[in-house]
């Protein structure tokens, strides 16, 4: 399998990255954690990479470091959480907050990412508030200058948040109710962007 993929930024999303790789363009989906270290389109860089192969797809998991990597691998290996929830969990919260919340289990917190009831939460804590102990309490980042884009425009900015979080499991009906809420006010940065709409759509504890 693919352990990991180095090459040029060809376009990069809140969801996924294209990186060109000698003349071959590989979509990987990465975590809202991996987007906010991405360098600008044009420059070299490198994601660690999981496979995952299905009937119907061939999927690639990217992210900017071997920790974050082996969280997300931890994550999958719980019975109810595929790789799209444990990519939600990633998009929800940085690793260390994700790790520290296992670790605590605090299930509240937990219970916000998209599609973890509460159940879930709970198996979650239970089944790796031990192993990742065994992670780094900080996870380094990977390689590349960062370097702002240009903005895209807000209509453009405001559908490329809504199509993350929809990929994050959100129903449309909510994605629209907080973007209203996030617009309100003037917005130029998707990460930025997102991380407003994830405050108003996670549940109170």
């Amino acid at each position: 399998m693919i352990a990991h993929l180095k090459g040029t930024v060809a376009a990069k999303h809140l969801d996924h990255v294209v990186l060109d790789v000698n003349g071959v363009g590989y979509r990987v989906f990465i975590p809202l954690s991996t987007y906010n270290n991405l360098p600008a389109i044009g420059e070299a860089y490198m994601l660690y990479t999981v496979t995952v192969v299905r009937e119907d797809a061939f999927l690639l998991y990217g992210f900017q470091a071997e920790a974050e990597k082996s969280l997300f691998l931890l994550l999958t290996n719980v019975n109810g959480i595929g790789a799209k929830l444990a990519l939600a969990a990633l998009s929800t919260y940085s690793p260390e907050d994700l790790t520290g919340a296992i670790r605590a289990e605090e299930i509240g917190l937990l219970s916000r990412i998209p599609g973890v009831g509460k159940k879930t939460a709970q198996r979650l804590a239970m089944e790796l508030k031990e192993k990742v102990g065994s992670l780094p309490t900080r996870m380094p980042t990977g390689g590349g200058e960062v370097i702002t884009a240009p903005a895209p425009t807000p209509t453009g900015l405001r559908e490329e948040i809504a199509s993350a979080l929809l990929n994050l499991g959100y129903k449309r009906p909510q994605v629209d109710a907080a973007l209203a809420k996030v617009f309100q006010n003037e917005v130029s940065d998707l990460a930025e962007g997102l991380k407003a709409t994830l405050k108003i759509l996670a549940p109170k504890s």
